[in-house]
Protein backbone atom coordinates (compact mmCIF):
# COMPACT_ATOMS: atom_id res chain seq x y z
CA UNK A 1 0.00 0.00 0.00
CA UNK A 2 2.05 2.89 -1.30
CA UNK A 3 -0.64 5.96 -1.50
CA UNK A 4 -4.44 6.81 -0.93
CA UNK A 5 -5.20 4.84 -4.25
CA UNK A 6 -4.24 1.38 -3.17
CA UNK A 7 -5.23 1.85 0.47
CA UNK A 8 -8.86 2.87 -0.71
CA UNK A 9 -8.89 -0.55 -3.00
CA UNK A 10 -7.46 -3.09 0.07
CA UNK A 11 -10.13 -4.58 2.42
CA UNK A 12 -10.39 -3.57 6.46
CA UNK A 13 -8.90 -6.58 7.53
CA UNK A 14 -5.62 -6.17 5.70
CA UNK A 15 -5.47 -2.51 6.79
CA UNK A 16 -5.63 -3.30 9.84
CA UNK A 17 -3.46 -5.87 10.37
CA UNK A 18 -0.98 -3.50 8.59
CA UNK A 19 -2.06 -0.66 11.59
CA UNK A 20 -1.77 -2.88 14.39
CA UNK A 21 1.45 -4.12 13.11
CA UNK A 22 3.39 -0.90 13.05
CA UNK A 23 1.70 0.72 16.08
CA UNK A 24 2.71 -2.16 17.65
CA UNK A 25 6.71 -0.99 17.69
CA UNK A 26 5.54 2.32 19.46
CA UNK A 27 4.16 1.37 22.79
CA UNK A 28 2.96 4.83 23.91
CA UNK A 29 1.51 5.15 21.05
CA UNK A 30 0.00 2.35 21.15
CA UNK A 31 -2.27 3.37 24.23
CA UNK A 32 -3.75 6.17 21.58
CA UNK A 33 -4.41 3.68 18.37
CA UNK A 34 -5.82 0.82 20.45
CA UNK A 35 -7.66 -1.86 18.70
CA UNK A 36 -11.03 -0.62 19.12
CA UNK A 37 -9.72 3.06 17.35
CA UNK A 38 -7.90 1.45 14.64
CA UNK A 39 -10.95 -0.73 13.22
CA UNK A 40 -13.12 2.66 13.37
CA UNK A 41 -10.04 4.42 11.94
CA UNK A 42 -10.13 1.82 8.83
CA UNK A 43 -13.22 2.19 8.33
CA UNK A 44 -13.16 5.61 6.78
CA UNK A 45 -10.01 4.35 4.37
CA UNK A 46 -12.38 5.69 1.06
CA UNK A 47 -11.57 9.62 2.45
CA UNK A 48 -9.12 11.17 0.45
CA UNK A 49 -8.08 13.45 3.43
CA UNK A 50 -7.37 10.60 5.58
CA UNK A 51 -4.13 11.02 6.46
CA UNK A 52 -3.80 9.02 9.92
CA UNK A 53 -4.88 6.25 8.21
CA UNK A 54 -1.59 6.71 5.50
CA UNK A 55 1.02 6.85 8.10
CA UNK A 56 -0.25 3.73 10.01
CA UNK A 57 -0.14 1.61 6.78
CA UNK A 58 1.83 2.47 3.96
CA UNK A 59 4.83 0.32 3.57
CA UNK A 60 6.37 2.23 0.50
CA UNK A 61 10.10 1.20 0.45
CA UNK A 62 11.04 4.62 -0.10
CA UNK A 63 8.73 6.37 2.71
CA UNK A 64 9.57 4.21 5.50
CA UNK A 65 12.50 5.85 6.58
CA UNK A 66 10.17 8.85 7.00
CA UNK A 67 7.26 7.08 8.13
CA UNK A 68 9.49 5.51 10.99
CA UNK A 69 10.89 8.63 11.87
CA UNK A 70 7.71 10.50 11.92
CA UNK A 71 5.77 8.30 14.45
CA UNK A 72 8.44 7.74 16.42
CA UNK A 73 9.07 11.58 16.79
CA UNK A 74 5.11 11.53 18.12
CA UNK A 75 5.83 8.46 20.36
CA UNK A 76 9.00 10.86 21.84
CA UNK A 77 7.12 13.28 22.20
CA UNK A 78 4.02 12.16 23.88
CA UNK A 79 6.08 9.97 26.05
CA UNK A 80 6.89 13.11 28.00
CA UNK A 81 3.16 13.96 28.86
CA UNK A 82 2.16 10.43 29.44
CA UNK A 83 1.87 10.21 33.29
CA UNK A 84 -0.25 13.78 33.64
CA UNK A 85 -3.35 14.92 32.92
CA UNK A 86 -2.38 16.64 28.99
CA UNK A 87 -2.20 12.61 28.03
CA UNK A 88 -5.95 12.30 27.76
CA UNK A 89 -6.05 15.25 26.14
CA UNK A 90 -3.57 14.64 23.17
CA UNK A 91 -4.96 11.34 23.28
CA UNK A 92 -7.92 12.45 21.94
CA UNK A 93 -6.37 15.37 19.20
CA UNK A 94 -4.20 12.42 18.34
CA UNK A 95 -7.05 10.24 17.38
CA UNK A 96 -8.11 13.71 14.69
CA UNK A 97 -7.88 11.60 10.72
CA UNK A 98 -8.18 14.41 8.77
CA UNK A 99 -5.44 16.27 7.95
CA UNK A 100 -5.45 20.13 9.05
CA UNK A 101 -6.23 18.86 12.69
CA UNK A 102 -3.53 16.19 13.24
CA UNK A 103 -0.94 18.59 11.55
CA UNK A 104 -1.81 21.14 14.22
CA UNK A 105 -1.92 18.64 17.02
CA UNK A 106 1.05 17.35 15.32
CA UNK A 107 2.59 21.06 15.59
CA UNK A 108 1.93 21.78 19.23
CA UNK A 109 2.97 18.63 20.25
CA UNK A 110 7.09 19.51 18.86
CA UNK A 111 6.36 22.68 20.21
CA UNK A 112 4.85 22.18 23.46
CA UNK A 113 7.62 18.53 24.20
CA UNK A 114 10.73 21.21 23.16
CA UNK A 115 9.35 23.75 25.75
CA UNK A 116 9.00 20.40 28.56
CA UNK A 117 12.26 19.83 27.81
CA UNK A 118 13.52 22.76 28.99
CA UNK A 119 11.60 22.80 32.04
CA UNK A 120 8.62 24.49 31.47
CA UNK A 121 5.37 23.24 32.70
CA UNK A 122 2.87 23.20 30.21
CA UNK A 123 -1.01 23.07 29.66
CA UNK A 124 -3.22 21.65 27.20
CA UNK A 125 -6.50 23.30 26.19
CA UNK A 126 -5.88 26.37 28.89
CA UNK A 127 -9.15 28.13 30.01
CA UNK A 128 -9.09 31.96 28.61
CA UNK A 129 -10.53 34.80 30.20
CA UNK A 130 -13.76 34.91 27.34
CA UNK A 131 -14.43 31.24 27.58
CA UNK A 132 -12.51 30.15 24.44
CA UNK A 133 -9.86 27.54 25.30
CA UNK A 134 -5.96 27.88 23.63
CA UNK A 135 -4.24 25.37 21.86
CA UNK A 136 -1.28 25.44 25.09
CA UNK A 137 0.59 27.52 27.44
CA UNK A 138 3.76 27.19 28.97
CA UNK A 139 4.68 28.36 32.28
CA UNK A 140 8.20 28.81 34.25
CA UNK A 141 9.60 31.33 37.15
CA UNK A 142 6.65 33.52 36.83
CA UNK A 143 6.66 33.87 33.31
CA UNK A 144 3.47 32.68 30.76
CA UNK A 145 3.12 32.42 27.56
CA UNK A 146 0.06 31.31 25.32
CA UNK A 147 0.41 29.38 22.41
CA UNK A 148 -2.01 29.31 19.36
CA UNK A 149 -1.35 27.37 16.32
CA UNK A 150 -2.67 27.92 12.55
CA UNK A 151 -2.32 25.84 9.49
CA UNK A 152 -2.16 27.64 6.39
CA UNK A 153 -3.90 25.38 4.22
CA UNK A 154 -6.20 25.21 1.41
CA UNK A 155 -8.27 21.95 1.46
CA UNK A 156 -8.71 22.03 -2.27
CA UNK A 157 -4.82 21.37 -2.43
CA UNK A 158 -5.52 17.61 -1.21
CA UNK A 159 -8.04 17.34 -4.13
CA UNK A 160 -5.30 18.69 -6.79
CA UNK A 161 -2.89 16.29 -5.23
CA UNK A 162 -4.98 13.56 -5.45
CA UNK A 163 -5.76 14.22 -9.34
CA UNK A 164 -1.84 15.23 -10.12
CA UNK A 165 -0.64 11.76 -8.28
CA UNK A 166 -3.60 10.05 -9.90
CA UNK A 167 -2.44 11.45 -13.63
CA UNK A 168 1.14 11.01 -13.18
CA UNK A 169 0.39 7.04 -12.55
CA UNK A 170 -1.18 6.57 -15.11
CA UNK A 171 0.49 8.22 -17.95
CA UNK A 172 4.22 7.22 -16.56
CA UNK A 173 3.31 4.05 -18.45
CA UNK A 174 3.31 6.15 -21.97
CA UNK A 175 5.93 5.54 -23.92
CA UNK A 176 6.62 8.76 -26.51
CA UNK A 177 9.75 10.80 -27.74
CA UNK A 178 8.02 14.25 -27.00
CA UNK A 179 8.93 16.45 -23.70
CA UNK A 180 5.43 17.53 -22.06
CA UNK A 181 4.20 20.02 -20.25
CA UNK A 182 0.47 19.43 -19.16
CA UNK A 183 -1.79 22.16 -17.48
CA UNK A 184 -5.22 21.56 -15.86
CA UNK A 185 -8.62 23.64 -15.84
CA UNK A 186 -9.83 23.86 -12.14
CA UNK A 187 -12.66 22.13 -13.56
CA UNK A 188 -11.04 18.66 -14.01
CA UNK A 189 -12.13 15.89 -11.97
CA UNK A 190 -10.47 12.98 -10.52
CA UNK A 191 -12.73 10.76 -12.28
CA UNK A 192 -11.59 11.87 -15.96
CA UNK A 193 -8.28 10.58 -15.58
CA UNK A 194 -8.56 7.28 -17.04
CA UNK A 195 -10.17 9.34 -19.98
CA UNK A 196 -7.70 11.62 -20.69
CA UNK A 197 -4.62 8.81 -20.64
CA UNK A 198 -5.94 6.65 -23.11
CA UNK A 199 -7.19 10.02 -25.66
CA UNK A 200 -2.90 11.41 -24.49
CA UNK A 201 -1.77 7.45 -25.34
CA UNK A 202 -3.61 7.80 -28.75
CA UNK A 203 -3.17 11.50 -29.87
CA UNK A 204 0.83 10.92 -29.32
CA UNK A 205 1.04 8.26 -31.54
CA UNK A 206 -0.36 10.21 -33.81
CA UNK A 207 1.31 12.64 -33.69
CA UNK A 208 4.81 10.63 -33.41
CA UNK A 209 3.76 9.79 -36.92
CA UNK A 210 3.54 12.94 -38.77
CA UNK A 211 6.18 16.05 -38.66
CA UNK A 212 5.35 18.93 -36.77
CA UNK A 213 6.93 22.11 -35.88
CA UNK A 214 7.63 22.31 -32.21
CA UNK A 215 6.40 23.75 -29.51
CA UNK A 216 3.42 22.37 -30.40
CA UNK A 217 -0.13 22.51 -28.46
CA UNK A 218 -3.24 20.80 -27.99
CA UNK A 219 -6.32 21.01 -25.67
CA UNK A 220 -8.61 18.11 -24.05
CA UNK A 221 -11.73 17.66 -24.96
CA UNK A 222 -11.14 18.64 -28.02
CA UNK A 223 -14.75 19.87 -28.39
CA UNK A 224 -16.69 21.98 -25.75
CA UNK A 225 -15.00 23.66 -22.84
CA UNK A 226 -11.23 22.62 -22.42
CA UNK A 227 -10.17 21.09 -18.95
CA UNK A 228 -6.24 20.13 -20.27
CA UNK A 229 -3.90 21.89 -22.04
CA UNK A 230 -0.50 20.28 -23.44
CA UNK A 231 2.28 21.53 -24.61
CA UNK A 232 5.06 19.35 -26.36
CA UNK A 233 7.55 21.37 -25.76
CA UNK A 234 10.51 19.52 -28.37
CA UNK A 235 10.86 15.72 -29.15
CA UNK A 236 13.63 13.93 -28.01
CA UNK A 237 16.88 12.45 -30.10
CA UNK A 238 16.04 8.98 -31.69
CA UNK A 239 16.64 5.93 -29.06
CA UNK A 240 15.86 8.15 -25.88
CA UNK A 241 12.57 8.32 -23.64
CA UNK A 242 10.43 11.25 -23.88
CA UNK A 243 9.16 12.59 -20.49
CA UNK A 244 6.32 14.44 -18.75
CA UNK A 245 7.94 17.77 -17.27
CA UNK A 246 4.79 18.43 -14.49
CA UNK A 247 1.58 18.81 -13.98
CA UNK A 248 -0.04 21.94 -13.27
CA UNK A 249 -3.65 22.51 -11.39
CA UNK A 250 -5.07 25.52 -12.15
CA UNK A 251 -2.12 27.33 -13.12
CA UNK A 252 -0.50 26.01 -9.83
CA UNK A 253 -1.62 25.92 -6.07
CA UNK A 254 -1.38 29.38 -4.62
CA UNK A 255 -1.57 31.32 -1.33
CA UNK A 256 -1.65 35.03 -0.46
CA UNK A 257 -0.91 37.34 2.43
CA UNK A 258 -4.63 38.11 2.39
CA UNK A 259 -5.31 34.46 3.13
CA UNK A 260 -2.46 34.71 5.78
CA UNK A 261 -3.34 37.78 7.34
CA UNK A 262 -6.73 36.75 7.98
CA UNK A 263 -5.82 33.01 9.89
CA UNK A 264 -3.32 34.54 11.77
CA UNK A 265 -5.92 37.76 12.79
CA UNK A 266 -8.52 34.97 13.80
CA UNK A 267 -5.82 33.16 16.27
CA UNK A 268 -5.42 36.52 17.99
CA UNK A 269 -8.69 36.42 20.13
CA UNK A 270 -7.45 32.55 21.25
CA UNK A 271 -4.63 34.25 23.26
CA UNK A 272 -5.09 35.77 26.93
CA UNK A 273 -5.36 39.64 27.10
CA UNK A 274 -3.26 39.33 30.25
CA UNK A 275 0.03 37.55 29.29
CA UNK A 276 2.21 37.19 26.31
CA UNK A 277 0.94 35.46 23.11
CA UNK A 278 2.27 33.59 20.37
CA UNK A 279 0.64 32.37 17.14
CA UNK A 280 2.53 29.51 15.13
CA UNK A 281 1.94 29.64 11.68
CA UNK A 282 2.33 26.54 9.79
CA UNK A 283 1.98 26.15 5.95
CA UNK A 284 0.64 22.59 4.55
CA UNK A 285 0.09 21.86 1.31
CA UNK A 286 0.79 25.52 -0.11
CA UNK A 287 3.75 27.42 -1.66
CA UNK A 288 3.59 29.90 1.35
CA UNK A 289 6.78 32.19 1.10
CA UNK A 290 8.56 34.39 3.52
CA UNK A 291 7.47 36.99 1.41
CA UNK A 292 3.69 36.11 2.17
CA UNK A 293 4.44 36.43 5.90
CA UNK A 294 5.81 39.51 6.13
CA UNK A 295 3.63 41.13 4.17
CA UNK A 296 0.53 40.02 6.06
CA UNK A 297 2.82 41.26 9.64
CA UNK A 298 3.69 44.39 8.06
CA UNK A 299 1.42 45.21 5.19
CA UNK A 300 1.42 44.66 1.62
CA UNK A 301 4.76 45.47 -0.06
CA UNK A 302 4.26 47.90 -3.27
CA UNK A 303 6.33 50.40 -5.59
CA UNK A 304 5.32 54.06 -6.13
CA UNK A 305 6.83 55.11 -9.04
CA UNK A 306 7.38 58.85 -9.73
CA UNK A 307 9.55 61.59 -11.81
CA UNK A 308 12.60 60.77 -10.04
CA UNK A 309 12.14 56.75 -9.94
CA UNK A 310 10.32 54.05 -7.40
CA UNK A 311 10.39 54.09 -3.78
CA UNK A 312 9.31 50.57 -2.10
CA UNK A 313 6.90 51.06 0.49
CA UNK A 314 4.05 48.87 2.36
CA UNK A 315 0.60 49.63 1.97
CA UNK A 316 -2.92 48.16 3.27
CA UNK A 317 -3.71 46.06 6.43
CA UNK A 318 -1.07 44.87 8.81
CA UNK A 319 -0.92 42.84 11.50
CA UNK A 320 1.35 44.62 13.47
CA UNK A 321 0.44 47.99 14.26
CA UNK A 322 0.12 50.71 16.97
CA UNK A 323 -2.93 49.81 19.12
CA UNK A 324 -4.09 46.43 17.47
CA UNK A 325 -3.61 43.24 18.12
CA UNK A 326 -1.82 44.35 21.15
CA UNK A 327 -1.74 40.64 22.98
CA UNK A 328 0.17 39.13 19.84
CA UNK A 329 3.60 39.45 21.38
CA UNK A 330 5.32 36.73 18.30
CA UNK A 331 4.30 35.04 15.26
CA UNK A 332 6.49 31.86 14.65
CA UNK A 333 6.41 30.57 10.91
CA UNK A 334 7.17 27.05 11.22
CA UNK A 335 8.64 25.38 8.19
CA UNK A 336 9.11 21.97 7.85
CA UNK A 337 10.75 21.12 4.82
CA UNK A 338 11.08 16.85 3.28
CA UNK A 339 14.97 15.92 3.29
CA UNK A 340 16.06 13.00 2.40
CA UNK A 341 14.63 10.21 5.17
CA UNK A 342 13.11 12.78 7.61
CA UNK A 343 11.95 16.61 7.89
CA UNK A 344 14.13 19.94 8.29
CA UNK A 345 12.49 22.45 10.61
CA UNK A 346 12.96 25.99 10.30
CA UNK A 347 11.62 28.75 12.53
CA UNK A 348 11.32 32.50 11.79
CA UNK A 349 10.54 34.43 14.48
CA UNK A 350 8.39 37.60 14.44
CA UNK A 351 8.07 40.01 17.33
CA UNK A 352 5.37 42.46 17.50
CA UNK A 353 7.03 45.63 18.24
CA UNK A 354 3.55 47.17 19.74
CA UNK A 355 2.78 44.29 21.67
CA UNK A 356 1.32 44.49 25.46
CA UNK A 357 3.68 42.19 26.20
CA UNK A 358 6.55 41.61 25.08
CA UNK A 359 9.01 38.32 24.70
CA UNK A 360 12.83 37.91 25.34
CA UNK A 361 14.47 36.41 22.29
CA UNK A 362 15.94 33.55 24.71
CA UNK A 363 13.08 31.99 24.90
CA UNK A 364 13.14 30.91 21.13
CA UNK A 365 16.94 30.63 20.74
CA UNK A 366 17.69 27.14 18.98
CA UNK A 367 19.08 25.14 15.88
CA UNK A 368 17.67 26.26 12.57
CA UNK A 369 15.84 29.64 14.43
CA UNK A 370 15.76 33.05 12.85
CA UNK A 371 14.63 36.05 14.75
CA UNK A 372 13.63 39.99 13.68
Amino acid sequence: MKDVYEIRKTNENQLLSAAKLRVEKFPTLKKIYDDDFLIKLVRYKSHYDNILLFWLVNDNPIDSLITAKFLQDIENGVKLFQFDNNFSIFKRKLRQWKTIPFESAITELEFAAEYCKKEYKIEFEPLLPNGKKGDFCINKDCLKIYFEVKMIFSKASLQEDAIITDLSDRCDGIVHPFIISIDLEEGFRLNQSAAFSKYLQKKLKEIEATSINFPFSLVYPESGNPTIKIDLIKRVPKGERGYIMGFTYGGGIKSSWTDVRRKIVSGVSQLHPDYPGVIIVRPYGLHTLEYDIQNALYGDLSVRFNRVGSQVFRRGDRIFGVNKNKRLSVVVHYKKILQNSGYTKEKIVYHNPFAAHKIARDIFEGENVTQF
